[in-house]
């Protein structure tokens, strides 16, 4: 079979009310302020930064990823990931946008979730089934309230 490539999104670009930022900073200034005001300095600094951080993401737009599946593994722009290093796979279904979510040992993120767009799931599952192994698995629930929530 052929390479198997297609080009999607990062993320799905989420419509946000415009006061959405202030709110955000208003729950770390307040996360901040009582930390402070109980002692705990360090905790207080990180709800700062972790408040900037959220903001500076949410406004940022999604990148675009260029996927291909080969005979040499899975590449991300470029970055390749060798199918040895790939446990094994899992084609979600279930939302309203499919997503190839890749089980890699020896990652700073183990499990790598990539959305298909303009390319069909039984495709995607043919180029892998030759490497990996398929095995149900599913995003962390807290992937799925992030999302729920904006982010």
């Amino acid at each position: 079979m052929g390479d198997v490539t297609w080009t999607t999104l990062e993320f799905e670009p989420q419509e946000r009310h415009r006061d959405w930022n202030w709110y955000a900073g208003l729950v770390a200034a307040i996360a901040a302020v009582i930390a402070f005001f109980y002692s705990d300095v360090f905790f207080g600094i990180f709800a700062i930064i972790a408040g900037i951080t959220v903001i500076i993401y949410a406004v940022r737009p999604p990148k675009h990823l260029t996927i291909v599946i080969n005979k040499d593994g899975v590449s991300v722009n470029r970055e390749m990931t060798p199918y040895p290093a790939i446990k094994q796979f899992w084609l979600d279904e279930t939302d309203k946008q499919d997503k190839l979510l890749l089980l890699v040992k020896g990652s700073f993120i183990p499990l790598m979730g990539l959305p298909l767009q303009g390319v069909t799931a039984e495709t995607v599952r043919e180029a892998m089934k030759a490497h990996v192994p398929e095995v149900e698995m599913r995003e962390s629930r807290s992937i799925k309230i992030f999302e729920q929530l904006g982010f």
